[in-house]
């Protein structure tokens, strides 16, 4: 209860701090508001944390600190009205109606995937999850846990030890604070998650609308974004037709959807399914690009030095919470800068804001990327690289983004051409964020570039949205135009849609933690040292690292190699492999060497490695709970 109240508070001081930033209405302080009150706890908890560790101690600092600046704001221009004074019109961005009927339901579909994915607990005491979270989720609970049980700061990284986390963990840290602060693990993991999705939508409709200035576009553009998909269909469509299983297997199968099904070369995951639910820091990426080129159009259309401020602030926490995006956000800058900057009349007034953004960037956000990101790909070529063609291999490149992106390629030519000068803009700076995105991969997993390429995606979208309104509107009067529209939203929804179903159906299919590895995890958490290293397999259901939050001696492949790390993976998974199956001599001499304090066998060790169980009995058996057992060095 405590960590819940602590989170509320940081979300009204977002709110109250948005009331005096901004002459708008309720919808925009919720999500402005909704941004600060994140970023406050998210980012400026690091503060005191370098200090203090992340500890209670540090969060009753940071709240009395963070409170300080709104006391002072509160005697000079008072408490702000929380009562809405002004009456506001039409022409406001969001309605009433807008966010009743477009942003709760899209909102409450994503709350209901999150609720029936992560950590799902069962009658017979197991946790489970579904079809989306079966891999990236205990990636990040491991580092929800660890951050909150080593209290640690910088944190270490839970799946190799001895090694820093660079990963980017901010989001992960927030629900650590909820953690550590008495919520539950699942409370922890959900509360911020439903927050953070609800902003990302408004933001999403927000930055549609600042592009189009039409609400009826907007919406569209909203919907088709979160539910669409490309033509995949067809393909069960096409193979149905000689029997139906092709097509049932939608519900069934693990990944065999219309947005992911790399048999026929389906790429284009749908949003909320593969991007937001299973992708924390993607989830919270997206979430703080919105305003960022929210302000960053705005900006560039008033040439205003209040909108580059709020921008520079806000790109500035960008690194540790998704660098993808705030990658994505520094090429799309590149273009709209010198799209702006060369036509502009004022020279020296637009250099001066696009100087003063780049200096708020360079002063906050380039201690990040040193003291984190620069230190996980320096000397690395497991990450930048040249590689054309992103991860098409089976078609040619144009019959590859129509089958995926669907009506997005397909109108993408006539949609540009319809859009206005300043539209051209925005979307020529997209264009560049693509052709890097298509150019070269930034990190091991080639497949994740998909993070950058969404985000130029989502302007195409909204400009494509925009011409097909233009379009609808031409055909006025014309026989069939209802019906056109009917086929039109088939041919964006019917893919996601598919895909959203299957998604819903895999409500807690794969389970993760059985009951014994959960009271394992328990008497970790309290019977050992904070420190302790231990030995596991590599297997990613691991209940040292992810629910106890202690540091092993190497991890899951799907984290460690595609984080950038693979050499050491490499090495320490071979060790492991041998080292089970090693004479007690040699097993001991390993673990001091490697300052190991425990071997843990359990069900996946069993599974998956050769042990020498006359060596392993000359240990300290500590405890056991049926399959799982831990061992101590001695």
């Amino acid at each position: 209860m405590v960590g819940v109240i602590y989170y509320s508070y940081f979300l009204i001081l977002g709110f109250l701090y948005s009331k005096y930033l901004f002459q708008k209405n309720i919808y925009f302080h919720i999500w402005i508001g909704g941004i600060i009150g994140n970023l406050l706890l998210m980012v400026g908890i690091i503060l005191p944390s370098f200090f203090f560790g992340f500890t209670l101690i540090s969060h009753i600092i940071w709240i009395i600190l963070v409170s300080i600046p709104f006391v002072i704001l509160w005697k000079k221009r008072g408490f702000p009205s929380l009562i809405e004074k002004k009456k506001y019109n039409k022409k406001d961005e969001m309605t009433k109606k807008i966010f009743i009927f477009t942003i709760l339901p899209i909102f409450l579909l994503i709350a209901i995937l999150l609720t029936n994915h992560i950590l799902v607990p069962k009658e017979n005491g197991t946790v489970a999850v579904g079809q989306s979270t079966y891999g990236d989720l205990n990636m990040h609970i491991g580092f929800i846990t660890s951050i909150k049980e080593q209290q640690k700061f910088p944190p270490n990284y839970v799946f190799l030890s001895k090694t820093k986390l660079n990963y980017p963990f901010f989001v992960n840290m927030l629900s650590s604070s909820l953690y550590l602060l008495g919520s539950s693990l699942r409370l922890s993991i959900l509360l911020p998650s439903y927050i953070i999705c609800l902003l990302l939508v408004m933001g999403f409709y927000y930055l549609a609308h600042i592009i189009t200035k039409n609400k009826k576009v907007s919406i569209l553009a909203t919907i088709f974004f979160f539910l669409g998909g490309g033509f995949g269909f067809f393909y069960f469509l096409d193979g149905s037709r000689e029997n139906i299983s092709y097509f049932t297997k939608i519900f069934t199968d693990f990944y065999h959807t219309p947005t992911n099904y790399n048999e026929v070369n389906i790429r284009w995951a749908n949003p909320i399914c593969d991007m937001i639910i299973p992708q924390r820091t993607t989830m919270a990426g997206w979430c703080m690009i919105m305003p960022c080129l929210y302000f960053l159009i705005e900006g560039c259309k008033t040439n205003n030095k209040k909108d580059f401020i709020l921008l520079g602030i806000l790109a500035s926490t960008m690194p540790m919470i998704h660098t993808h995006s705030f990658l994505a956000l520094g090429i799309i800058s590149i273009g709209m800068f010198f799209t702006n900057f060369i036509p502009s009349k004022e020279k020296k007034k637009v250099f001066k804001n696009w100087f003063l953004y780049g200096i708020i960037v360079l002063l906050l956000a380039f201690p990040q990327l040193f003291l984190w990101t620069f230190q996980q790909t320096k000397d690395n070529n497991f990450f930048t690289r040249f590689r054309f063609n992103w991860v098409n291999t089976k078609d040619p490149y144009l019959w590859f983004y129509l089958k995926n992106w669907g009506m997005v390629a397909l109108f993408f030519i006539p949609s540009f051409i319809n859009a206005n000068k300043t539209n051209k803009k925005i979307i020529i700076s997209s264009i560049l964020l693509m052709i890097v995105g298509e150019l070269f991969l930034f990190q091991p997993n080639e497949y994740d570039n998909n993070k950058l390429l969404f985000i130029s995606y989502m302007i195409f979208l909204i400009n494509c949205c925009d011409y097909l309104y233009y379009i609808y509107q031409k055909l006025k009067g014309v026989p069939g135009r209802f019906y056109l529209v009917v086929v039109t939203i088939i041919l964006f929804l019917l893919s996601g849609v598919l895909t959203i179903i299957r998604e819903y159906k895999s409500e807690g299919e794969y389970e993760t933690f059985n009951s014994d590895m959960i009271k394992m995890s328990n008497y970790i958490k309290k019977n050992t040292s904070k420190d302790s290293i231990f030995l596991t397999s590599t297997t990613h259901i691991n209940p040292v690292a992810t629910l106890a939050g202690r540091n092993i001696y190497v991890g899951s492949s799907l984290y460690v190699y595609f984080h950038g790390l693979g050499k050491e993976y490499q090495k320490r998974s071979n060790e492991v492999e041998k080292i089970y199956n090693s004479n007690i001599e040699e097993l001991r001499e390993f673990c001091k060497k490697n300052h190991i304090d425990y071997i843990y066998i359990g069900t996946y060790e069993k599974g998956s490695l050769e042990i020498n169980w006359d060596s392993i009995n000359q240990l300290e058996k500590v405890v056991f709970f049926n399959e799982e057992s831990l061992y101590k060095i001695n």
